[in-house]
Parts: structure tokens; sequence; C-alpha cells
């Protein structure tokens, strides 16, 4: 993709960052003490991560980080010191009109994920504003926040990260250096940072945005917390784990403090948290997470509440990814279909859910007839609102439910001297009850490096079958592309 040029020159310049598949992952199993206090983490209980060719789990169905939102006026922005009707007299119509379509069509565009053609009109805004406000007003630096963001989302990140910076100085220069204006391109820039690779610089831009959401909103304010959330993440790329960890929880405590530790509305919260433990594989600390919402919604809202749903679902599905066939996460799925189908309205979304999960349990080890959980949720999508969505995004594309994963042995961390990226991509076709076949290698590099241990695990992987119009079938020529780290051995030597 060709990078557009710049509104302003490059004061600083990154190379692009290679791209690396590799996932950093935890030990499975509960590690720490079962009786850690809900807002603390034992010591013990410090995320361990290590290197993976692939990772994908089908339960984790939302992202951690918050989009970034850009400011659009409601309006053609009139300067201070005119009154919009003084202001359209000195404008023509034609000028008037051309700022207002191009505003509709940069939203049109990003509304449409057309984000290059959006990035092109977004140039054209800055240009008019620029004419109508002057290069260094305020009104300009917003437009060129909102270019920067249409870039980002270009993946034309080195221009992105150059007017994220421009507006952030235009903004000071008008507005003060603790204006709440530049919140919002600070982000975008520690995020285009982070997708050159310079993650230092992420962490240091995301810690300065931040603190500058700090003066404004105050200590405790909930708007700190993507911000966290995205440090964190870029924390984990450096392979600092205590420390994202700490942004993690330092998050959960403002709203510990904010809504109470015993409330209904902590629940998304404890939930948040939960998800981060199961991305790191600490699946006894996640189920805690979840038992302990439990816990709260049986005192404030009965047993029988329909909000336990959630929690139980995900412990099955802790359970589940764990590879472990404990007893208590089937029995979860099973409370949670009996709770749901004994409410006097049915929620056929959340019932569709469940019924999903039940088929994956039975689909990763093997248990029962597998289909039956399969096709009820898909006909209950039929009933509900963007259910061919939902249809084609469960069933269509083939979802891990028992994941086998190569040996990381050989395997390079990032940042290891010689490092170079390798991967392995392998064909298979899928049968109706979730088993592989025909597993064969199309390319590799280095070549047979990492060739059996990718088709072995491919072997033993389950997936969730191909539904089309209802009727489970066989699905053939899938492909999964294994990529990791490794050091040639000419640079080991």
């Amino acid at each position: 993709m060709a990078q557009q040029r710049p509104i302003f020159p490059a004061t600083t310049c990154f190379n692009r960052f290679a791209y690396f598949c590799a996932l950093c992952i935890g030990v499975a199993g509960s590690v720490g003490a079962q009786n850690a206090r809900i807002y603390t983490i034992d010591e013990s209980e410090a995320p361990v991560f290590d290197l993976l060719l692939e990772v994908e789990d089908s339960s984790l169905e939302v992202e951690e980080e918050e989009e970034i939102m850009l400011r659009m006026p409601e309006s053609i922005p009139i300067p201070a010191n005119a009154d919009r009707a003084s202001f359209e007299q000195q404008t023509t119509n034609a000028e008037f009109n051309t700022l207002l379509e191009a505003q509709l069509r940069f939203r049109d565009l990003l509304d449409q994920d057309k984000d290059v053609e959006a990035a092109s009109v977004a140039e054209r805004i800055v240009g008019l504003t620029q004419e109508s406000f002057g290069p260094e007003s305020s009104e300009a630096a917003l437009s060129i926040s909102n270019l920067a963001e249409a870039q980002r989302r270009a993946e034309l990140y080195e221009a992105s990260a150059q007017n994220f910076l421009a507006s952030v100085e235009i903004f000071r220069a008008n507005e003060g250096e603790f204006t709440q204006s530049v919140i919002q391109p600070l982000v975008g820039l520690g995020a285009s940072y982070n997708s050159l690779g310079a993650y230092p610089e992420a962490v240091t831009v995301f810690r300065e945005a931040r603190t500058v959401n700090r003066r404004v909103f105050g200590l405790l304010n909930e708007g700190q917390i993507p911000i966290l959330d995205r440090m964190a993440n870029t924390l984990v790329r450096m392979e600092l784990y205590s420390d994202a960890e700490d942004q993690k929880l330092e998050g959960m405590m403002i709203m510990f403090r904010t809504l109470g530790t015993g409330t209904i509305e902590i629940l998304p919260t404890l939930y948040k948290y939960a998800r981060w433990l199961h991305r790191s594989y600490r699946f006894g600390g996640e189920r805690r997470y979840y038992e302990r919402a439990m816990a709260i919604i049986r005192e404030i809202e009965g047993r029988d509440s329909v909000l336990l749903v959630h929690p139980l679902r995900e412990i099955g599905n802790s359970f589940r990814v764990q590879k472990s066939t404990d007893g208590r996460g089937i029995s979860s799925l099973r409370r949670a279909l009996d709770i749901l189908e004994g409410q006097p309205e049915l929620d056929k979304l959340e019932l569709a859910r469940v019924l999903r999960d039940l088929g994956d349990w039975d689909t990763a080890f093997g248990f029962g007839e597998i289909g039956g959980d399969y096709q009820k949720a898909w006909a209950l999508l039929g009933e509900v609102e963007d259910g061919e969505r939902l249809q084609r995004r469960w069933f269509y594309e083939p979802r891990y439910v028992f994941q086998e994963n190569p040996s990381t042995r050989g395997l390079a961390r990032i940042g290891t001297p010689g490092v170079q990226q390798g991967h392995v991509l392998v064909t298979f076709d899928l049968t109706t009850n979730g088993r592989t076949a025909n597993v064969e290698v199309v390319e590799s590099q280095p070549p047979g490096f990492k060739d059996e241990t990718a088709t072995r695990a491919m072997g033993q992987s389950r997936f969730r079958p191909r539904i089309v119009d209802g009727e489970i079938i066989e699905a053939s020529g899938l492909v999964r592309d294994f990529t990791f780290l490794y050091v040639p051995e000419s640079e080991e030597d």
C-alpha cells in the first residue's frame, strides 16, 4: 500500500517494523493462591508467557482495545470572533458547501471501512479548513488529527504518526499543554507507534495521554482505562509482562473505587479482567473472577437470574480451552441452558450462544452426537436481528474448539539478534464431526524446520464444522499459516 504524503514534514522517521504472528500466551493451569482477594493478584500469579506458532480462541469475541473515536464537528466550525451570519457572508456558498460535503463524505467512507479513500478526502478537508481558519488554528489541528486517524486505519502508519504529532503541537500552542484536545491525538500517536514497532515510544505517549486525561477529568475517571489497556498490550509486545499486569490491575482498581466491589455495575470490570487472565492462560484465576461475579449476581438478583448465563458460559469455555474434561465445565454450560429455558421470555441470541458452546464441548472431546446443538443454534439465529451475519461468522469459517499447538522448540523471541520470520502454510479438509483430514504442507520457510510439528498439531486439533443452509457439510481446501520467529543456523554460529 503506497504511502500518502503527510500534510506536515516528518520530524522523526520510523522504519516499518516487520509484522510477526508469533503470539505470547501463558502456561496452562491455575497458578497462585486460591484465596487471593478479588482486587489483588498474588506474585505467583504474575503472567508467564511463551511463544506459539498460532493462536485462535473462538470463545473470545470482545476486542480488548477500543476503537479510537474521531472528533467530528457537527457543522462547519465558525471562528470565535465571528457569528455564523457574518461568517457565511464572507464565505462563498460554494466554499461552504464544499467543506460540508467533504465532511459528510469522510464520515460515509469511514462507516464503509473505505479507509484509503477516507484519508484522501481528509487531506482535502485539512486544506479547506486551513484556508478558512489558518494553518495554526485549533480547527486545523482537529482536521489533521482526523486525517491521521484515517491514515492509521488505512495502515499508513508513518504519515499517521507525523500528523498526530503535528495536531498535538498545534493544539498545545493554542490551548496549553494540558488541553483536553490533545488526548485523542496522543492516543492515536501511540497506536501508530505501536503499529510501527516503536514500542518504547508508544508507551511514553500513552503515559503522556493518561497524564493529561487525569489532569482534565480527575484521578479516578473511567476515560483513562482504554489508555491503560493500550499501554498493557504494548508492554506485552515488549515482553514486560509484570508491567502490563500493573496497568490492568490499576484500571480495575479505579473501577472498584468508582462502582464498589459487590455491585451489578462492577460485573463488566470483572469480566474484562477475567478475559485478560484467559489470554495469558491463567484459567484458574479466570474462573475465580467469573465465580466472584456469580456470587454478586446470586446475592442481588437471585439464583435463577439470567445474568448468570454469561459467567457460566465462560467457565465452561475456560475448561474446554484448557483441554480439561472436568465435569464443572459441561455442568456450567448445562446450567446456563436451564436458566435460559426457564425465563418467561426466551432470549434467542443468548440461547444460540449456549447451544453453540455446548456443541463446541462435544466436538472438542468427542462426547455425544455432534451437530444437533449447532443446528439448533443456527436455526435460532435465523430468528434474530443480524442473524444471517452471525450464522456465517459462527459456522462458515472453521474455528478451533480444541487446539493443539506446534512445538515451540528452537524458536526465538522478538528482539533476539539475527531473528527472522518463518512460516508453515498448510491446507486441510474438515469433516462433519470437526476433525481434520488430508493435512498437507504447501510451503514452509525454512523448509522442513516446523513442517512435522505443524501438520501433527493440525491433525490433533478439532474445529467447529461448517454449516450451510442449516446442514453440516464437509469443507475442503482450508488454509492455516503458522508463523514464527527463528534464528538461522548461520546467525547462531
